[in-house]
């Protein structure tokens, strides 16, 4: 009976203690949320998103701005000029790191001037071609084996280049990519037959005379049923690849803003809206924190150096380390 008086006084004092940690930070001015994307992007909308959700469950003002530029360098250089005190968050995917390494920047600086707190969703990878077209992966793959093929999309070096070539690499096929403004501008070119095909996320097709061949998630999508996964088609490691979009804080932001932040996170992205929202959209929600986060990233970072270097894209010489 004394033990069990013990524990239950430790669990009491260990409960009390962690909701301390999490009181210890208030905020005192609204917290702005910083996108590196154009009003209307993924993160943007994402974010603005959070903004609405999270007043269910804080007082903070919650802001969100746009600082565009330079694939991210530009809002990226602004947040690392200013204090690192819990008031300005950095709205971040993994196409900011592929431009990182695609410029060679220097990882100390971009990379490693931010704490990775937050990777609140996964927008999956997926091949795309016209509606009204006769191809099935197998014939796609069997066409660039004997031929050029042309895939169009975002700049050459982006996250859907090199998932493009992760792609191509697995299934033994070798593509010209045929770099566009964007992704709008690269689905034209699918439609316009400027390209055969073209490395994109599921909702790239909404509204347009396009398809999926394959989408790469483990867990088929409810918005397209009937599309398989890499796995159905016998390359299980593809199912993989996706586009992160989370949080990042400057290097030593104080950790009772990152652990308040995180619960917040934690919060909205168990909200019934906000589940239903995103996986309207294709998107798979989740909330991986820092050492997870920083698992993936790192990943991430180690994979798309491979590619780019192997695609001549970027150095030889050219380190993460």
């Amino acid at each position: 009976m004394k033990k069990l008086s013990l524990m239950l006084a430790v669990m009491l004092i260990v409960t009390l203690f962690a909701g301390s940690a999490l009181a210890d930070w208030t905020p005192t001015k609204p917290i702005t949320i910083m996108n590196y994307v154009k009003a209307g992007g993924g993160m943007d909308i994402a974010t603005r998103k959070f903004a609405e959700l999270a007043a269910k469950y804080t007082d903070a003002t919650i802001i969100v701005d746009n600082k565009t530029g330079a694939g991210g360098l530009t809002c990226a250089d602004y947040i690392l000029s200013q204090p690192a005190d819990g008031y300005l968050v950095f709205a971040t995917t993994v196409s900011y790191v592929d431009t990182v390494l695609s410029n060679e920047e220097d990882v100390s600086n971009y990379i490693w001037g931010f704490e990775w707190i937050d990777d609140i969703m996964a927008d999956p990878y997926c091949v795309i071609v016209k509606k009204d077209s006769d191809w099935t992966l197998d014939a796609l793959i069997a066409d660039a084996q004997a031929e050029e093929q042309i895939w169009a999309g975002p700049a050459a070096g982006g996250s859907k280049h090199i998932a493009a070539i992760q792609f191509c690499n697995a299934l033994g096929m070798e593509i010209t990519w045929l770099p566009k403004d964007g992704g709008p501008d690269a689905m034209m070119a699918v439609l316009s037959d400027q390209a055969v095909a073209s490395c994109g996320n599921p909702g790239d097709v909404e509204g347009r005379e396009l398809r999926h061949l394959v989408i790469a998630t483990k867990e088929k999508l409810a918005t397209y049923p009937d599309v398989p996964n890499f796995a159905e088609l016998g390359h299980p490691e593809l199912d993989e690849l996706s586009m992160w979009r989370g949080y990042a804080v400057k290097a030593g932001t104080p950790a009772e803003f990152i652990e308040w932040w995180q619960d917040l996170c934690q919060k909205v992205t168990e909200d019934p809206e906000w589940i239903e929202f995103f996986n309207s959209k294709s998107i798979v929600v989740h909330n991986k924190t820092s050492e997870e986060f920083l698992a993936e990233l790192k990943g991430d970072m180690a994979a798309h150096l491979e590619v780019l270097k192997g695609a001549d894209l970027v150095s030889a010489d050219y380190t993460i380390e």
